[in-house]
């Protein structure tokens, strides 16, 4: 049985989790307003990052958590596999190529860091671990699937890509698809990595 509500420690750490998001996501929206002609079109600028998307997801499983609902400790997992390598990603690949100051770096750093930071470790130490089955893989990799899937339509009619490695006119097929299988791959490997720690720390499901 793997649908669940989680301890009440961990709820609390869910609590103070989407606190944050839903602070960062505010600020991150309040900010582009100011740049955009509507609320409409803030959101829609947004919507087409993995970064904003993910923390929005991960707000929304926190405050699902919070509440003490049950859910499925798998999607958890998933869910926190997304997150983390939100900040790994950008802080290995991304962070060079901004320069931010004031309210924009602690709201940058607010989706890209202390987010991913903090749900990392409360899925560590905190969350219930549910049991390894080989098709939770496939379970991992539906996010970034359609996402790519979905950016990559939406980028050939807005010509807008949001990241380097999916800018298919500049990188082309031979460069778009090593990214994306290396993207795949990334999942993979922190799902396992995370698999493995999983046995040893923070509570087990009842």
């Amino acid at each position: 049985m793997t649908d669940q509500s989680m301890p009440q420690l961990a709820r609390r750490g869910a609590a103070v989790i989407a606190a944050v998001a839903a602070i960062t996501l505010a600020v991150r929206f309040y900010l582009r307003w100011l740049q955009s002609e509507s609320v409409w079109s803030a959101l829609s600028y947004m919507a087409q990052y993995f970064t904003l998307l993910t923390n929005s997801m991960t707000l929304l499983l926190m405050i699902w958590i919070a509440i003490g609902r049950p859910i499925s400790l798998h999607l958890v997992k998933a869910i926190i596999i997304a997150i983390v390598l939100v900040g790994v990603f950008y802080h290995a690949l991304l962070s060079h190529l901004v320069n931010l100051s004031g309210l924009e770096l602690w709201a940058d750093h607010g989706t890209h860091t202390f987010v991913p930071i903090l749900s990392g470790l409360w899925w560590i130490f905190l969350a219930s671990k549910p049991g390894f089955r080989w098709s939770d893989v496939g379970l991992w990799l539906i996010w970034p699937v359609v996402y790519v899937v979905y950016i990559m339509t939406r980028a050939s009619f807005s010509g807008f890509y949001p990241y380097p490695f999916l800018n298919l006119p500049e990188i082309g097929w031979g460069g778009l698809i090593p990214g994306v299988a290396g993207l795949f791959v990334t999942f993979i490997v922190v799902g396992l990595l995370m698999t493995v720690l999983g046995r040893f720390f923070g509570p087990r499901p009842g």
